[in-house]
């Protein structure tokens, strides 16, 4: 990134190796959950040869903000810079709205220096009276007790009846260890990606968040007559739960696989002390958002700004990747090695 910027009594400039204890600490002493904004993601990142790039806002040697950015270039999506790839809030945190505007306005200028088309900006909180790039995206969380018993009471007669429903097919859920939990997750993730028609992460990406936030990040497993059919990685993240990734075999649905494994990490969560159970977002309407609602999960709003290089607002109706139903189809009948080789060079060009 170019020279420092200054915008009044703000200095704007891409924090370096030996900031970076410093950033952390403003990080998660000001933001309620941090981790998706923490430097230490540079690590995963570079998996798929991507930078992570931390704007720091600094009124004087005081930092006042943070906005970490990752360069994707890619012939099918554009060059954009994205803050930050496959999270659903990872965007500007400021401690007042000076700080904060002095970090847009140095990312969009950003943006021509760069020869990149757009900025993308995914927040918890909105940031001025923009309009959000896509209005059916939302998050959806649970807040929970400190004892499972009374999580298990609070649901609806028919979740209890299948997760009741797993048990009686044998369906068995557990947290396992970091070697044990790679090597299963990934083989029902990659599985499942591949049905659903989309490309997935690498092993070794997966390998390198578990080993970059190893005191943060578990594994569970769910299995049917010692099969793994289920599997979830969960992060914690201040006095949240995140799962930003689990996956399950098709084939295995009928025995209510995902209730299982979400009742373990829910019951888990509880226990451990986590305030709220975050089950990430989803799209409004969708599968995956009735399943998350029917646990009692709450919607919240996310705001996600595409900005171009004027910093000029965008609005899209969908995101690239879901108008390729071709693509998709395609995709469900390639061979699983050939999606598992080809599918993380696709997603590191996706945001």
């Amino acid at each position: 990134m170019s020279s420092p910027t200054q915008h009044g009594d703000i200095v704007v400039r891409e924090a370096v190796e030996s900031e970076l204890g410093t950033v952390d600490e403003f990080i998660t002493r000001q933001a309620r959950n941090p981790l998706w904004l923490r430097p230490a993601w540079r690590e995963p990142l570079q998996v798929y040869g991507l930078r992570l790039q931390t704007l720091v806002a600094w009124r004087g040697t005081t930092i006042a903000g943070v906005l970490p950015l990752v360069c994707q270039r890619s012939l099918l999506f554009g060059r954009r810079a994205v803050s930050v790839p496959w999270a659903d809030a990872g965007g500007v945190l400021a401690a007042d709205p000076v700080a904060s505007d002095a970090l847009v306005k140095r990312s969009v200028s950003f943006l021509g220096e760069q020869g990149l088309s757009r900025l993308v900006l995914r927040q918890e909180a909105g940031l001025y009276d923009w309009p959000v790039e896509r209005s059916d995206k939302l998050a959806m969380q649970l807040p929970l007790p400190s004892d499972p018993d009374l999580l298990w009471k609070s649901f609806d007669p028919k979740v209890r009846n299948q997760v009741r429903k797993a048990e009686k097919s044998q369906v068995v859920s557990e947290t396992v260890s970091r070697e044990e939990g790679v090597a299963g997750f990934f083989e029902v993730y990659s599985k499942n990606m591949r049905d659903l028609g989309s490309p997935g992460h690498s092993r070794r990406y997966f390998e390198a968040v578990a080993t970059t936030f190893s005191s943060l990040t578990e594994f569970h497993l769910a299995r049917c007559e010692g099969r793994v059919v289920g599997a979830g990685l969960t992060m914690a993240n201040g006095d949240r739960l995140d799962i930003p990734w689990a996956s399950s075999l098709q084939e295995y649905n009928r025995h209510c696989v995902n209730h299982s494994l979400y009742w373990h990490m829910l019951s888990r969560a509880c226990r451990s002390g986590f305030g709220r159970f975050y089950f990430g977002r989803s799209t409004r309407g969708s599968g995956p958002h009735h399943f998350k609602k029917q646990w009692g999960a709450e919607e919240v709003p996310l705001f996600w700004y595409s900005l171009d290089r004027e910093g000029r607002p965008q609005v899209a109706e969908q995101s690239p990747q879901e108008s390729f139903g071709l693509a998709v189809r395609v995709w469900r009948k390639m061979p699983l090695g050939l999606t598992r080789a080809l599918g993380p060079w696709l997603i590191s060009q996706l945001d």
